[in-house]
């Protein structure tokens, strides 16, 4: 520890140390620059911005970005400012050249040979430029702007490409989503590169630490794996309607990514769910091959009812309803116009069941919802009673006791 210390405190001292003296038009041209440097970055941080949401880039990742563009603007300002004034400060040189790889090296102590030279153990200049600053920097803006040209380019294609092509929206799901991953490797491929990693060396460290993850991160790992089986195999899609019957869970999908998928509810928020899960426990996918939805209405009605008068207020209340498909055209396999079905014989009430189509199942609560009211009305219409459990209470007479 106490030598990391020094190696840090040796660093400040080279770094903070000036050449020359400095003039007053120096100070001058150094203050200008920066302050130009700050309002371009400002400029460019605004324009990015709205860059981004063109690009429909989330609001906080795009704020992000702004505020990491923002500081890598005024860092080369800045930098540029101390060259142009001319005042050097070690700023380039030391700091950006400074081997990292020092930090960590134990303190060299002197020795002395037999002839009476003296020199290190470990020649330290063998290992400079290995990682320094520098190189970290330039792979950081290598990453970053791979990331903005993946998503410039994931818009050009979707605008330019895809929809002119009239690719389904999974599948521009699917196509966007790995070209970014591929972008971003490449990116990183490159940055490492950048730091002079070794990738024998790498693919060893790597093979070392997969005993390790297998056991370690099982969970994470069995997400990706579900991940990619939900992409290709594509038992769920964007804008599908599902509803995970053991967590009670009920919405669209609005994304699906390697770990995890979200899920819009009903009153708009937005549910995480791990992709092992979705793989592993059953699935209601309610727009899997189209949205339609049968809607059920049970409705008990007193014994003394007339069945025929039931079904007719019953059809009359589906036939009300604007969303309720009346006359399925030959197109809709397997869809009917609307029915009743009598169910049972209850305890206490004929038993009926309405059953009508409709064209979009995200609508199905309130469409079942509006069909109550409308068969409550009809049925008051029609004087049916709808009957309540009444229970007899009988007591049997006792013998007095003398």
């Amino acid at each position: 520890m106490g030598d990391i210390i020094q190696q840090i405190g040796d660093l400040f001292e080279e770094v903070l140390t000036l050449d020359d003296s400095v003039e007053v038009w120096q100070i001058v041209v150094l203050v200008s620059i920066v302050i130009a440097s700050f309002v371009v970055a400002e400029h460019l941080r605004r324009w990015f911005g709205r860059f981004f949401n063109r690009l429909k880039v989330p609001q906080t990742v795009a704020n992000r970005l702004c505020a990491i563009l923002f500081l890598l603007i005024m860092i080369i300002g800045i930098s540029l400012a101390f060259n142009t004034a001319n005042i050097k400060i070690n700023l380039l040189g030391d700091v950006l050249d400074y081997d990292l790889t020092r930090l960590f090296q134990p303190s060299q102590k002197p020795v002395e040979t037999e002839t009476g030279e003296v020199t290190t153990p470990i020649d330290v200049d063998t290992y400079k430029g290995q990682l320094t600053i520098a190189r970290l920097f330039y792979g950081f803006v290598i990453i970053l702007g791979m990331f903005i040209l993946s998503k410039y380019a994931q818009w050009v294609l979707r605008l330019q490409v895809l929809r002119a092509f009239q690719v389904e929206k999974h599948t521009q799901f699917i196509i966007l989503r790995f070209f970014h991953f591929t972008m971003i490797t490449i990116g990183v491929l490159i940055s490492l590169r950048t730091f002079g990693v070794n990738f024998t060396n790498l693919a060893i460290i790597f093979g070392g630490l997969s005993i390790g993850i297998g056991f370690g991160l099982q969970n994470l790992v069995s997400n990706l794996i579900s991940g990619l089986i939900l992409i290709f195999e594509h038992p769920i899609k964007i804008g599908d309607l599902v509803e995970i019957i053991d967590v009670n869970i009920f919405g669209r999908v609005s994304s699906i990514n390697l770990r995890s998928t979200v899920i819009v509810s009903v009153d708009e928020k937005e549910i995480i769910v791990p992709n092992s899960q979705l793989i592993t426990e059953p699935i209601h996918n309610l727009t899997h091959y189209n949205n339609r939805f049968r809607v059920r209405v049970p409705v008990g009605v007193s014994y003394g009812s007339d069945v025929n008068v039931v079904k007719k207020a019953l059809l009359e209340a589906a036939q009300a309803h604007p969303e309720v498909i009346k006359a399925p055209p030959d197109d809709m396999e397997n869809v009917t116009e609307p029915f009743i079905r009598f169910v049972n014989f209850g305890d206490s009430s004929l038993d009926f069941e309405l059953l009508a189509w409709i064209p979009d199942s995200f609508q199905r609560f309130d469409v079942a919802s509006d069909l109550h009211f409308l068969v409550w009305d009809k049925l008051k219409a029609y004087n049916i009673k709808i009957p309540f459990p009444q229970r007899d209470v009988h007591f049997l007479p006792t013998e007095k006791q003398e």
